[in-house]
């Protein structure tokens, strides 16, 4: 019988015989064990069999923790932590073991796309070796806007926020990354909550993709846009574009010549975040002084211009391209029309 073997044996005899002092020292030490030899998994195995026997256990179970996050970090690789020092110097061992944990590897080859402008992207990047470059898609013309090495990150923009890609990301060499997926965000929120928003922070100090493409003089958000008031009527749509399920009411809340949005009440965060990248038909009423506002791509729509004289009704579709939450269970949904309209469009269609 192996020394393991013959102290769990022992460990079951001191719980049959209440003695819980003598269970609790040897699952400690094998917790030790285990941490020591990077076997994390064995170690919180026998640091949940530590609660079992003994939950007012309050030291050990503490210190148990304490000793498992450190030899966690410890293990960390050194080449990794360097090129990330000043990230890592503003976490806890927790902190840093959840994050270090939670990467997953990824090699690109030269000239291979990691993510596609108006593409949806889940992933939170770390260069470690290697070039990139961020490239903006405007008409047939690709406009070159930064360059990434190792110590950079990319897709904090679409990881820490529910829209689609404004920008493509574009290897020159080949390149080692590290990323983890969005999915993790909910795991920290019970594991570790404090973890997303120091990230947040940590990356707030850095240039974002709109103020990029703001000093290149590429604001996507240069057209006007005006304020509505009214209802629109939205029903999703599949690959062909059938109509799929029932009709949505949501509330408009502007528009301009290349999208609109809109304001739903959906009481799961889940929900909504599944209409990302989604086509819609949308139907709206519009006035034809506005007509000119709705040179727009992609969604089937239908709303209400408020204060004009005469009134069409409009059919359109496009696509969801950033969704945002609200208080009091509130998104809005900001789309993206698939096709210019032009403003005799508009005078043909009936009421």
């Amino acid at each position: 019988m192996s020394n393991l073997a013959q102290e769990l044996q022992l460990i079951d005899q001191f719980v049959l015989q209440n003695n819980k002092e003598g269970a609790v020292g040897l699952i400690f030490d094998l917790i030790v064990k285990s941490a020591e030899a990077k076997n994390f998994t064995e170690a919180e195995a026998f640091r949940k069999k530590l609660f079992e026997v003994d939950p007012l256990a309050l030291s050990e179970i503490v210190r148990s923790a304490e000793i498992i996050e450190e030899k966690r970090a410890e293990s960390i690789d050194p080449g990794h932590r360097k090129i990330w020092a000043n990230l890592y110097a503003a976490l806890r061992n927790d902190e840093a073991n959840a994050l270090y944990y939670a990467m997953q590897e990824r090699t690109y080859e030269v000239n291979e796309i990691v993510f596609k402008q108006g593409e949806q992207n889940a992933n939170l990047y770390f260069i470690n070796q290697g070039q990139l470059k961020t490239i903006y898609h405007q008409a047939d013309r690709e406009i070159f806007l930064k360059y990434l090495k190792a110590g950079d990150m990319a897709g904090q923009d679409t990881f820490f926020c529910n829209t689609v890609c404004t920008t493509s990301l574009v290897t020159l060499t080949r390149v080692h990354a590290t990323y983890i997926e969005k999915s993790v965000l909910s795991k920290w929120q019970t594991e570790c909550p404090s973890l997303e928003k120091l990230l947040v922070t940590y990356f707030s100090k850095f240039r974002m993709v709109e103020e990029l493409l703001k000093s290149k003089n590429l604001d996507r958000r240069a057209q006007k846009r005006v304020k509505l008031q009214g209802y629109i009527m939205i029903q999703l749509l599949d690959e062909t574009g059938r109509l799929l399920g029932k009709t949505i009411k949501g509330e408009m809340v502007d528009v301009s010549r290349g999208g609109l949005s809109f304001i739903l009440r959906i009481s799961k965060k889940e929900t909504a975040l599944l209409l990302l990248g989604r086509k819609l038909s949308l139907q709206f009423n519009v006035s034809l002084k506005a007509a000119d506002l709705l040179l727009g791509r992609r969604l089937s729509m239908q709303f209400l211009l408020p204060g004009e004289e005469t009134q069409q009704k409009i059919n359109i579709s496009g696509t969801v391209v950033s969704v945002r939450s609200h208080p009091f269970d509130d998104y809005s949904m900001h789309i993206k029309f698939d096709q210019e309209v032009g403003l005799d469009q508009f005078r043909s269609l009936n009421l």
